[in-house]
């Protein structure tokens, strides 16, 4: 089944390891909010910053590849 890479991304940037779930990386997706969470429960919400980028990058790149596979 074909996914929308953009839609993954802009998940990830709405709620982060969302994107990830959509593609059906659940495991993945919630061990990326999971971090999110404990980033910004000890005070280092700065660090959601590159796990974000990271996130959403992440997400592209693997719906890019899924949808190449399914051609």
């Amino acid at each position: 089944m074909r996914k929308d890479p953009t839609l993954a991304c802009l998940l990830n940037l709405l709620l982060v390891g969302t994107g990830h779930v959509y593609l059906g990386q659940v495991g993945k997706g919630l061990l990326i909010f999971v971090l999110a969470i404990a980033f910004l429960t000890f005070g280092l919400g700065l660090a959601n910053v590159p796990l974000v980028i990271w996130a959403m990058f992440d997400a592209y790149s693997i719906g890019k590849k899924m949808n190449q596979a399914t051609r």
